[in-house]
């Protein structure tokens, strides 16, 4: 099966965030979603003498990152990949590869356009495959099929809302526990079948797939992906070097919402600045170029140093 080419979203408005960083020979950046490595080689291009830690919680995503930047960069002697989730980022970690802290950060939330494609564990809309949606398939966590064969009623009704901002999410959730006394939920094409049935044509949205929000959502779950996305900016914020960048990417309002928020919050410990007063978007252009960029939000923060102690200095 032949895959497009990787193209990362809003790459030079990323660089352009990290080149904020006030170190003037910067040495450690860290990408926490490595994905197809797009973002990590122009990092590692821009910024010629420092090294890259690289975070996916997908190995399959983890090798691919790297087999993209050793075609690009021709080496992999400065990158430093770990298969874990970014939240799980510590001075543990950095202390086993004798990182001092890091001079910038890039956390790019979407899924890769790899997982909807040619992952085979039931993202798409389009072919027949297994509803499973584990971004750590190895993982034995429960698998989207789990979900919606064991849930209850209201806990379907309520990953929906909540996770996918579904207006049909209780029609929905009825219809399935319904269908799933007679035959359980094996794969992504039973559920698309389900939900098109559930939403009546005329509210079908207009440029997307009316299942779309209930797929959003079910993935949301499996993943605990908004769990991890505050806990990951946490975590990082604590990493970061005194005028360290991180750097957020978010794909819907929900995330979008989490990184807002948990800037603002990191604000008010007067240890952050926040760079981005409203998102960086992509221009049309690169909209054009690249449809996967169309819904995504860039937001940055900086580390300096805290208030208290400049005003002790004075």
């Amino acid at each position: 099966m032949s895959e497009s080419p990787h193209i990362p979203v809003l790459p030079s408005e990323v660089i352009d965030l990290l080149k904020k960083t006030e170190s003037s020979d910067p040495q450690w950046f860290l990408d926490g979603t490595a994905g197809e490595g797009g973002h990590s080689k122009l990092i590692l291009q821009t910024f010629p003498n420092a090294r890259l830690i690289l975070i996916d919680r997908d190995a399959i995503m983890l090798e691919r990152a790297k087999k993209e930047i050793l075609s690009v960069i021709g080496s992999l002697d400065r990158v430093h990949p770990f298969q874990m989730n970014f939240s799980e980022v510590d001075k543990e970690l950095l202390d086993s590869i004798e990182c001092p802290g890091l001079d910038g950060a890039l956390v790019d939330l979407g899924v890769s356009l790899f997982h909807f494609l040619h992952s085979g564990r039931g993202f798409t809309f389009k072919n027949d495959e297994p509803l499973d949606m584990r971004l750590e398939p190895q993982v034995g966590r429960k698998t989207a099929a789990d979900v919606v064969n064991y849930s209850t009623v209201l806990h379907l009704k309520k990953v929906f809302w909540e996770y996918g901002e579904e207006r049909w999410a209780l029609k929905v959730a009825n219809n399935i526990v319904q269908s799933r006394q007679k035959k359980k939920f094996e794969t992504n094409t039973d559920l698309v079948k389900l939900v098109e049935s559930s939403i009546p044509r005329k509210f079908w949205p207009k440029e997307s797939h009316p299942a779309t929000r209930i797929f959003q959502a079910l993935r949301i779950e499996v993943n605990e992906e908004l769990l991890h996305a505050e806990k990951g900016i946490r975590a990082l914020s604590d990493v970061l070097k005194i005028g360290g960048v991180l750097t957020c990417i978010s794909f819907h309002s929900l995330e979008d919402r989490i990184v807002k928020w948990t800037f603002r919050d990191l604000k008010t410990t007067d240890q952050f600045e926040i760079l981005t007063k409203k998102p960086i978007l992509p221009t049309d252009t690169e909209i054009r170029e690249n449809r996967a960029s169309r819904s995504a939000k860039l937001r940055g923060i900086q580390k300096i140093e805290p208030i208290l102690n400049k005003r002790w200095e004075r």
